[in-house]
């Protein structure tokens, strides 16, 4: 069982300073929370001067609070005309405020405004894992981990080459300063990191000493004689964090240009990368991203599985993405509905009930409605309730794509009804081929996101099924008064007209793009499972759309460095170099494509993941082949 992420409350101690109950301590220096963030985080560290002229700089920071470290960092980066390309802030936080709670906090700190506001506003839910929230037109990266320190740290993968250690003091938090933290840290070391913490304790600088990291004492801030700066010198140690990736050159292809592919462009873009986008078809998403409307909603489970989190992880970004390019100016079509996943039967009900309670997440993102408050929500009588997730809703994948590809169009080039027959490794670039050998392009990276059509261009020994699903539109007046997405056997879009999308069949080893009257037939049966007394009509005359689902054998996506499937080894598999993969997304493309896409930009530019690494692992198109291996002894 998960556990749930319990806000912190505001509080003050008599002098005024922010305090947690809970620990016993304040959040801060009783003479200034953003004088000690810039005396020990920013000066312990040497930033800015550290920082400059990188390209890429990663800052890991254990307890968020208040958000005052995060915030001066960003002025001071901000105001710095040696500010690295891109900074990354990651920080792990047991118990965030909320929104409101941050808003009144901050106000005590008009020197922070407004970029305090603009934290505020981006926000996220109180949900456990990585929550990634971007700035300055994606300059600036806060990547916000909610959970136990113990429990985060060694799930992170990232290079970190400075740490800001701001856990409650030793003596009222231990658990955040053990000597396995502060191995679990150097793990995640640059050579030549830097640290800073305001506690002295000696137990603390032990710690440190004994995990690489050299420790000495700094004039501390205001009444605190001393803190500690440190230095981390591994020496022969081993696992120690590697260099980000060097590129002959910042230059991709991606193969295929529906959702998968048009969010790696988009991703990539906005890191600079000049991208090339091969597309078989005219124009972009004209196959399974054609379809007229998709369902997003994230899978819920009472022991937040696998699954779960990757479709909350996937959900929560892809809708971050998607404001911020309505924010740009680039309009999608979609309605955030709210999405009804409508209970099989009582029993059914009832642990639906269960599971909600039991998760503790916060009711903006799920919750369980009883039958009569599950039709009054979205407009029609219902057989049954079910889980309640108000943010999710539907969305036309093509003007996803169409949004992402206009968004990264300076440094985009779109190539239509051309195909890539073959790619070849020819130095530190890869060759794409036309079926006549002729070079279409050639690129250090090439992500291949062309559904099942990648397996034919590298094989990662994943086993892939290709299916077809046929969605039903009814005219309109066929369900006047449905507000909101309803989910189960198929699912049910509304449409403004009073008409509906019903989907979607799930068809194996069947090449028909045509839609079938047995295929409106088997979705009105659907309907009817869902919405009794709506589903008995005449599948014959009724309207369609065929698309072709990509699924792996174990359900989930293959996002990641394709591997090299004639080395896989039982310890390892070996990587082919500058080739990553983004496909096999089944049913959810809408969740998983900005997630993944973000994922694979990550990757290529050795940033710190937006995933943990549990979930990376089981996404990694090369997982098939390291099942294999282990259980071959090889």
């Amino acid at each position: 069982m998960p556990s749930a992420i319990v806000p912190a409350t505001p509080a003050f101690d008599a002098a005024g300073t922010p305090y947690s109950p809970e620990y016993g301590d304040v959040y801060h220096s009783d003479e200034s929370g953003p004088g000690q963030a810039l005396h020990v985080f920013l000066g312990g560290n040497d930033l800015p001067q550290k920082w400059s002229g990188a390209r890429l700089y990663t800052i890991l920071e254990t307890g968020f609070g208040l958000g005052l470290n995060f915030v001066a960092t960003w002025q001071a980066w901000r105001n710095d005309a040696g500010r690295p390309a891109r900074l990354h802030f990651v920080s792990i936080e047991k118990h965030p405020f909320t929104r409101e709670g941050l808003a009144a906090l901050h106000g005590r700190y008009p020197e922070l405004t407004p970029l305090a506001g603009e934290l505020q506003a981006a926000w996220p839910l109180a949900l456990p894992g990585l929550h990634r929230v971007e700035f300055e037109g994606g300059r600036l990266v806060l990547t916000l981990a909610l959970g136990d320190v113990a429990g985060v740290l060694p799930r992170l993968r990232l290079a970190a080459d400075a740490f800001y250690l701001d856990g409650f003091a030793p003596g009222r938090n231990p658990e955040m300063w053990t000597a396995a933290i502060m191995k679990a840290l150097s793990r995640l070391a640059r050579p030549g990191a830097t640290l800073a913490t305001y506690t002295t304790a000696r137990a603390v600088r032990d710690a440190l000493s004994a995990a690489g990291f050299q420790p000495v004492l700094r004039p501390g801030f205001g009444r605190k004689r001393h803190m500690i700066a440190a230095r981390f010198e591994p020496g022969r140690r081993r696992n120690v964090a590697s260099a980000a990736p060097a590129w002959s050159e910042r230059s991709a292809v991606v193969i295929g240009a529906g959702l998968a592919g048009a969010a790696v462009a988009e991703r990539l873009s906005t890191r600079g990368w000049r991208v090339e986008v091969i597309e078989r078809r005219p124009a972009p998403a004209l196959e399974a991203s054609a379809m007229p409307a998709g369902v997003f909603h994230p899978n819920v489970s009472r022991d937040d599985s696998i699954l779960s989190r990757l479709t909350r992880a996937g959900c929560l970004y892809a809708l971050d993405r998607w404001q911020a390019l309505e924010a740009a100016g680039r309009p999608l079509s979609w309605a955030r509905c709210g999405v009804l996943q409508l209970a099989r039967d009582a029993r059914d009900e009832a642990r639906m009930a269960a599971t909600v309670q039991a998760l503790g997440f916060p009711p903006e993102y799920v919750g369980y409605l009883a039958r009569p408050e599950a039709g009054a929500r979205v407009g029609r009588e219902l057989s049954a309730g079910g889980w309640w997730f108000p943010g999710s809703g539907w969305l036309r994948p093509d003007s996803a794509a169409a949004a992402q590809l206009a968004a990264a169009q300076t440094l985009v080039t779109f190539r239509g009804n051309t195909t890539a027959h073959e790619l070849v490794r020819d130095g530190e670039r890869w060759r794409v081929l036309a079926p006549d050998g002729t070079l279409i392009a050639a690129a250090p990276v090439v992500v291949l996101a062309n559904s099942h059509d990648a397996a034919r261009l590298a094989r990662c020994g994943a086993p892939l099924k290709r299916v077809r699903g046929q969605l039903t539109k009814l005219p309109a007046g066929g369900l006047d008064g449905l507000r909101a997405v309803l989910a189960g056997p198929g699912h049910v879009i509304p449409a403004a007209d009073g008409g509906a999308i019903v989907g979607a069949t799930y068809d194996y080893d069947d090449e028909d793009a045509e839609p079938r009257a047995e295929g409106h037939a088997g979705n009105l049966e659907r309907l009817e499972r869902l919405m009794p007394g709506t589903g008995a009509r005449d599948a014959s005359g009724l309207a369609g759309t065929v698309g072709f689902r990509c699924v792996a054998a174990d359900r989930l996506p293959l996002i990641g460095a394709l591997p090299d499937a004639a080395d896989a080894r039982a310890a390892s598999v070996p990587r082919l170099p500058g080739l990553y993969g983004a496909y096999a997304y089944g049913s959810r493309g809408l969740t998983w494509a900005a997630l993944g896409a973000e994922l694979i930009a990550s990757l290529i530019e050795g940033e710190p993941l937006p995933l943990e690494s549990d979930l990376a692992d089981a996404v990694d198109p090369g997982r098939f082949l390291l099942r294999r291996a282990r259980r071959s002894g090889r």
